[in-house]
């Protein structure tokens, strides 16, 4: 067992982003071409996003799967690990062959699933469409499967590697099926899912000779076991229930501003979410390989390394959260202007407000991967349930007044809340008073956040107004080169923060200056 994963972390976070420029790029050129015939497009999207249903069809039992198979690899429990591995992966194959059939089923008459496929053209491409669908939905049994493999090991960026590739095919063979004279849909659809397949089986090829778990372990470890049921359904249902309410509280405002307020509000809206949902994308991107990391110290028992660990975590990402996030906030009105016109003025204040909802992203993010870890059950039920609750009481007493800015505001005050409260947890777990957590993990930020906001302020108003992406650089050059003093600044005044960064870079360059 490694006794630093610093480069594991790194290579994960070089790989994760670049994928992440990926799929940006491929909207530029994938869309373009495929939506030229705009009814077959409608027909397309409908079902391509109807594998996002597959990402709940583990009821989560995935999530739960990752914790303890995380921990039975950090005790060396193999036979375990792939035990617990094919079980939660035995899971999510049930759910997905009801969802293939259902998909096969609706092959036989799309009509019944998509409205305005009734002429013989679109009606065949509808059902050659869901029958691909249904043949290769079993593939993200091996995607979750590979995910976790890796993903424990904290060498999530071997797959990535991989992952990057297969998109890179996908986008290169659009000029194939999509070139003058030629609109082969159907043939796109087959050929993405067929060597996103052969990518799979790539991986665990690369698994069977890093991990000893080839394909053929993986398989065979694919069966129901009672005895891992009943050892993780709690954290498993929890898992769903947390879910349920995520999506009850994040994915349905868009739905309730068009209702309430209209399709010019929920441009103005969608702008502000996008920047929300661009900053959930990196945070998850930044924190998700400490899940397996805590998962270790649990498995072995190891309180006091996880509490050194997880305050580490929260003074080092400090700065990759917090700065930002007040960019973005601080910069709304030339960053709004500079990226899609004025036209959006009223999208400005929802930008900043839905942004500052990630304020405390440094402390919410670890600290709900540590509940998770610690089996926090009640926790994280009453946290799940809070969310939702708190608001859409807040749209109801708002909505009246401040019109489909309710959302934004609503939104803002119950992520405060949030982390509030997992402020709270972290204080408990680390046995901290408000003062001491204050001292030791707020304080060192104050100096540099302050220096950070004065730059930002004295430099905005000379900032460009026009949509523009010259002007777009401009903004994103300001806010970075404030936010770069910030972290210098926090190098100086945050001795965890200054400690981690001696270690993993100046200590490695004195080392390399002393063996040259």
């Amino acid at each position: 067992m490694q006794k630093s994963y610093t480069k594991n972390y790194l290579k994960i976070y070089f790989w994760q982003i670049l994928s992440i420029l990926l799929n940006l790029f491929s909207i530029f050129i994938v869309i373009p071409r495929l939506s030229s015939q705009p009814l077959i497009y409608g027909i397309y999207s409908i079902c391509a996003s109807a594998v996002i249903f597959l990402s709940y069809a583990d009821l989560g039992f995935m999530n739960a799967g990752y914790k303890y198979a995380s921990e039975c690899y950090a005790r060396g429990e193999r036979k375990e690990e792939i035990k617990v591995i094919g079980f939660v992966s035995f899971v999510l194959a049930f759910f997905v062959l009801l969802f293939a059939l259902t998909m096969f089923f609706f092959s036989l008459h799309p009509e019944w699933l998509i409205k305005g496929a009734t002429d013989i053209v679109s009606r065949k491409i509808a059902s050659d469409l869901l029958l691909t669908l249904a043949v290769f939905s079993f593939s993200v049994v091996l995607q979750r499967g590979a995910q976790i493999v890796f993903g424990i090991r904290l060498e999530d960026y071997v797959f990535q590697r991989i992952l990057i590739v297969v998109s890179l095919l996908k986008i290169t063979s659009v000029f194939f099926f999509f070139r003058t004279g030629n609109y082969d849909i159907v043939g796109y659809f087959f050929f993405c899912q067929l060597i996103a397949l052969l990518g799979l089986l790539y991986a665990f090829y690369v698994a069977g000779k890093k991990y000893g778990i080839s394909l053929i372990t993986f398989l065979r470890a694919v069966r129901f076991s009672r005895e891992t049921y009943n050892r993780i359904k709690a954290l498993a249902f929890s898992s769903l229930f947390v879910t349920i309410s995520w999506i009850l509280y994040y994915e349905l405002d868009v739905y309730a501003v068009a209702r309430f307020s209209g399709a010019q509000a929920v441009a103005f809206y969608a702008i502000g979410l996008t920047c929300l949902s661009f900053f959930r994308s990196i945070f998850g991107t930044l924190f998700n390989p400490f899940t397996a990391r805590f998962n270790y110290f649990i498995a072995h028992e190891d309180e006091q390394g996880l509490k050194q660990f997880y305050k580490t975590v929260l003074c080092v990402m400090l700065p990759a959260v917090v700065f930002p996030v007040l960019s973005v906030a601080l910069l709304s009105k030339p960053f709004v202007y500079a990226w899609v016109g004025d036209k959006f003025t009223d999208s400005v204040l929802i930008v900043r407000l839905l942004v500052l909802s990630n304020i405390l992203g440094f402390i919410t993010y670890p600290c709900g991967i540590l509940t998770v870890a610690r089996q926090q059950i009640r926790a994280l039920y009453w946290l799940a349930a809070i969310q939702p609750v708190l608001f859409w009481l807040g749209v109801l007493a708002l909505y009246p007044g401040l019109d489909y800015l309710a959302f934004s505001y609503a939104k803002l005050v119950v992520f405060l809340i949030n982390g509030l409260l997992y402020i709270w947890l972290s204080m408990q777990f680390l046995k901290l008073t408000w003062w001491q957590f204050l001292k030791q993990i707020i304080l060192p930020a104050v100096i540099p956040v302050t220096l950070f906001i004065l730059i930002i302020y004295n430099v905005r108003d000379y900032l460009p107004l026009g949509k523009n992406k010259l002007n777009l650089l401009s903004v994103i050059s300001c806010g970075a080169g404030a936010a770069a003093v910030g972290v210098v600044t926090y190098y100086l005044t945050s001795p965890v923060f200054k400690t981690y960064v001696n270690n993993i870079v100046f200590k490695k360059i004195f080392k390399k200056v002393s063996t040259s």
